[in-house]
């Protein structure tokens, strides 16, 4: 199987996705030698993402950098969520999107900014290599502490493949009840658990993804059952067998107002 690249967001950095929301993460590698010109991109078009929110359009939006992903064949540089207040609006929204209106109006919001030239050079440019699209909508997060997200802030984020009927059962059953240990002993902000309804030809095999907000866990800090080590160890190692996992860590760099 061809190895999977990792997704995305907290999905909760403010608490922003919820119940019935819905979030596109877009992950993209870039051309050699272009980060300067991706965040330059990404500074034109947040203007516009503001507006789009404050016109009830989506949700929130919001740029990861991959610190530390998997080896594989154009690794994300990036991730980038848009999020929706349920799968109706972010249909709509894709169905509606028109490309020209969106140019113009950035132009419009960033007078005084950017130049026309330095727009129209830089939306032109060649600056994504390819980006894997996932839809993702949230099983269950628990509760958010430690306030809101700021830029820096990290995140921990792990792609699934499901292996057998019984995965949900267990990241719910099992590794969940152990993660809000981690939340109760301060060790993590938040904990989500989302399951992939829909992706682009270029996205990979992921069923399921977590997000681990603010993570500085040691899992070997907490047992599903405190008072049976042998039966505590034997569960988590069949629920380790039911997916596939892998790993990645990033880092807050911009973000809707």
């Amino acid at each position: 199987m061809k190895k999977i690249i990792l997704c995305f967001i907290t999905l909760t950095m403010v608490n922003f996705i919820t119940a019935q929301q819905v979030a596109v993460a877009d992950f993209i590698h870039l051309e050699e030698g272009v980060d300067s010109d991706y965040n330059t991109l990404e500074k034109i078009w947040m203007p516009f993402h503001n507006s789009e929110i404050k016109a009830g359009k989506k949700m929130f939006w919001a740029v990861w950098k991959i610190d530390n992903g998997p080896e594989m064949e154009k690794a994300p540089d990036y991730v980038v969520f848009n999020i929706f207040k349920d799968e109706n609006q972010q249909k709509s929204y894709m169905k509606n999107w028109d490309g020209d209106m969106s140019r113009k109006k950035i132009e419009s919001l960033n007078r005084g900014k950017y130049s026309k030239s330095t727009i129209k050079n830089i939306m032109n440019k060649k600056i994504k290599n390819e980006v894997r699209s996932y839809t993702i909508k949230i099983l269950h997060q628990t509760v958010m502490t430690g306030g809101e997200a700021i830029i820096g802030d990290k995140i921990s984020m792990g792609a699934m493949r499901e292996k057998s009927d019984d995965y949900e059962e267990f990241e719910m059953n099992v590794f969940l009840p152990m993660w809000e240990k981690q939340l109760l002993n301060g060790k993590i902000s938040q904990w989500s658990f989302a399951k992939v309804i829909d992706k682009n030809e270029a996205a990979n095999d992921v069923t399921h993804m977590t997000f681990v907000f603010r993570n500085n866990a040691n899992p070997g800090d907490v047992m599903f059952m405190p008072n049976n080590e042998w039966l505590s160890n034997k569960i988590v190692e069949q629920g380790l067998t039911t997916r596939e996992f892998w790993p990645s860590e990033a880092t807050l760099v911009y973000m809707s107002n």
